[in-house]
């Protein structure tokens, strides 16, 4: 977890964005929104001064540069099987990390830090209606992309993990 800054005009705008994409009559395709989102909250926070931000703790699941190019934050999850409410929320909290996480890299340009969100597992069940389908990235995707290590080993690694009853049963006792 890590404390990240943004002003109250950012919060807003991300509550505003995510509220609005949920209405009936919000455009099917939210990229030309999304970027402009980004854009808004970036021209927001490069001219704000430190005593008009507040803070917020937040966990940021992997951050990490491509050689000689942008930084990759991505928001793991499992599944896509979040019921909607849990689904806006995600969004909501992986658009504010973002915008936390700009003040504190010092972004000034959207490209230069890449928002994903990651569903180790490969099926779908919602539409992209708060984040792009380009910054939503499923099974082997991320490790094709980005990664050496293979989708296959860790989705088995972790295949083994779940079937082992120590394991198990240590989640039994939580």
């Amino acid at each position: 977890k890590v404390r990240l800054f943004f002003t109250s005009q950012t919060d807003s705008l991300i509550d505003s964005y995510i509220t609005d994409r949920q209405l009936p009559n919000s455009p099917d395709d939210c990229t030309p929104l999304f970027d402009a989102l980004l854009q808004e909250i970036i021209d927001i926070e490069t001219t704000a001064s430190v005593d008009q931000r507040q803070g917020i703790v937040k966990d940021i699941d992997t951050l990490f540069r491509v050689s000689n190019g942008p930084v990759i934050f991505t928001e793991i999850k499992y599944n896509d099987d979040h019921d909607t409410g849990k689904f806006a929320d995600i969004n909501r909290k992986f658009i504010k990390t973002w915008a936390g996480l700009i003040v504190r890299l010092g972004i000034t340009n959207p490209d230069d830090l890449i928002p994903i969100i990651y569903y180790f597992n490969p099926t779908k069940r919602y539409g992209p209606i708060h984040t792009p389908s380009r910054n939503i990235y499923r099974g082997q995707q991320l490790f094709d992309q980005f990664l050496q290590t293979k989708y296959s080993d860790v989705d088995k690694y972790l295949t083994d993990i779940s079937d082992d009853p120590e394991i198990l049963q240590i989640f039994d006792d939580m």
